[in-house]
């Protein structure tokens, strides 16, 4: 409910949160992405080019480099306050030349006249993006360090040099990976693992989130073993003052695929050396082969025409003659999230291995006061209505659903259940820690979060107007409308309180509906590596006690 989106961060680390079945989830390509191909099995990248004489992120350090023989220069990219694309690591140019000030406030015209100096004494400019694309072609590619720009520029300039395929992102929010995914889904990526995840069971939540192509700076045996086994490439950066053989070779008998360095040419004659940098070319597609899905997918198929938000994926088992539907809505605090949340072993289990369908849709998100209460109504009313008219094309059932959802979505899936469905389609509900009651004023504290996000979606302070009640499930439930429900919450839950959940649940009893709640005492606004197969679990066995699919 109220899930706000935190950033990536190279040296931050990271809320396990992020990656849960309550946030807005981020998988987006089901296929392999090709790296930037590479004549050497362990690749080398030079850390802001060869600054070991030139100063770093300029034309002269990317030559520097690729007379080295590096598979890979890293540079830094910013915006300037004209949309100029332009290098530089730092958010000033303070550091790094003889000027100050913002990057994002100065204009292209008045950075072009900054001066950065060599070791050597020799004067430099900070480069235009464009110009290291066209000094980059053919003969390095480009690890870039997607610092401060927008995907709607970048990808049509690295287009435009034709280099697409030479070019590996860095990311460092997830709004990043958002765009690059739905701009250019080829487009390789990479990231950081956040630093509380510290197992695999941790990491197979992340990878589940996440579509990646590399990652640097997994260390663990264990989750190095997970990782390579995905298919995503383990670069690492070893860069300092003082690295030398001492601080490479610890991380070269990890048997990664790549080290990022300050001393380019030291590193390669030390592999050299020792023969350690291999002789294939490079591409995960070899590496990548996922097992066949016991299912198939039909994505962002249309079920309302008023807005492009208004589309669902929707997986299919091999055999749906008389398939049970379940339909899925994704947390996010109704301004943000993304159908794709819905975790690929939650579908593998319900619909590849229980053959229910199940459909995972997006809404219309709130924006600058557009799309308030009840539009999510009414674009879960097209859902239905769009499931409706398909069952009879494809024989499976619509007079029986199921309604499950995350945060957000479980609001969203409760209420339509208890308040809106006319028709009684809605058999049984799952609830996954989301907000069940409006006019409780301890979500509604003046000033608060909660209350800022409370009034976006219902544009009243008042937790006793009417619309306060509208949107309640814990309102609109009565003996003739509430359904079987699974309600699973947190009991450290700082964004949806936990007694939100437990009032739902003494509710529901007091109806006589057939309702379980499961309230695991140190979870937050979500679940953590460490419950996470046990609820995936009990809401497998809840479904097929109250929605079999058969």
């Amino acid at each position: 409910m109220y899930y706000q989106v935190p950033r990536l961060a190279r040296i931050a680390s990271l809320s396990l949160l992020f990656f849960l079945l309550a946030t807005p989830a981020i998988k987006a390509q089901q296929s392999p992405v090709a790296l930037p191909a590479s004549k050497h099995g362990l690749v080398v990248i030079a850390h802001r080019g060869n600054h070991e004489v030139f100063p770093e992120n300029t034309l002269a350090a990317v030559e520097a480099a690729i007379r080295s023989g590096v598979d890979y220069v890293e540079v830094d990219l910013r915006t300037t306050q004209d949309g100029k694309l332009i290098l530089s690591h730092d958010e000033t140019v303070d550091r790094t030349t003889d000027g100050k000030g913002k990057v994002r406030e100065m204009t292209w015209e008045a950075i072009s006249k900054l001066t950065t100096r060599g070791k050597d004494g020799s004067k430099h400019a900070i480069p235009l993006f464009a110009d290291v694309l066209k000094a980059c072609k053919g003969r390095v590619n480009i690890y870039l360090d997607f610092k401060d720009a927008e995907v709607a520029a970048v990808y049509p300039l690295i287009q435009s040099h034709g280099m697409e395929r030479q070019v590996m992102v860095y990311l460092n929010s997830v709004s990043q990976y958002l765009a690059w995914r739905k701009a250019a889904p080829l487009m390789p990526l990479m990231t950081s693992l956040p630093g509380s995840i510290s197992n695999k069971d941790e990491l197979g939540i992340v990878l589940d989130r996440m579509s990646l192509e590399g990652l640097d700076n997994v260390r663990d045996t264990a989750m190095l073993k997970a990782v390579m086994s995905s298919g995503i490439h383990v670069w690492l950066d070893v860069q300092g003052t003082d690295e030398g053989p001492s601080t490479w070779k610890p991380v070269l008998d990890l048997g990664v695929q790549g080290l990022q360095t300050d001393h380019p040419d030291a590193l390669i004659r030390y592999l050299d050396a020792n023969h350690m940098r291999g002789g294939s070319t490079v591409s995960p597609v070899t590496f990548r082969q996922p097992a066949e899905p016991g299912y198939r997918k039909m994505s962002n198929v249309a079920y309302a025409k008023e807005s492009e938000e208004q589309v669902m994926d929707v997986y299919f088992p091999k055999s749906y003659a008389d398939a049970r539907v379940i339909l899925y809505m994704h947390g996010g605090s109704w301004v943000s999230g993304d159908k794709s949340e819905f975790p690929s072993s939650l579908v593998e289990e319900l619909v590849g291995k229980r053959n229910y369908i199940v459909a995972s849709m997006n809404y219309r998100l709130i924006k600058d006061g557009r799309n308030r209460f009840p539009a999510q109504m009414e674009d879960v009313a097209a859902a239905m209505r769009f499931l409706t008219m398909a069952a009879g094309r494809y024989r499976f059932k619509s007079d029986a659903l199921a309604l499950m959802g995350g945060s957000a979505g479980g609001q969203m899936a409760m209420l339509y259940a208890y308040g809106y469905d006319k028709k009684k389609q809605v058999k049984a509900v799952v609830d996954l820690w989301g907000p069940t009651d409006f006019t409780d004023t301890s979500v509604r504290r003046p000033g608060s979060e909660q209350e800022r996000i409370c009034f976006n979606l219902l544009g009243d302070h008042d937790p006793d107007a009417g619309i306060s009640h509208e949107a309640s499930p814990y309102h609109r439930a009565t003996a003739e409308t509430a359904v079987p429900t699974l309600i699973i919450h947190g009991g450290a839950d700082q964004l949806v309180p936990v007694t939100q959940a437990s009032k739902m649940h003494k509710k529901l009893l007091a109806l006589g509906t057939s309702v379980q709640y499961d309230m695991y005492p140190n979870e937050k606004h979500g679940i953590s590596g460490a419950v996470r197969t046990e609820v995936f679990g009990k809401v497998v066995d809840w479904l097929d006690r109250y929605f079999p699919s058969k």
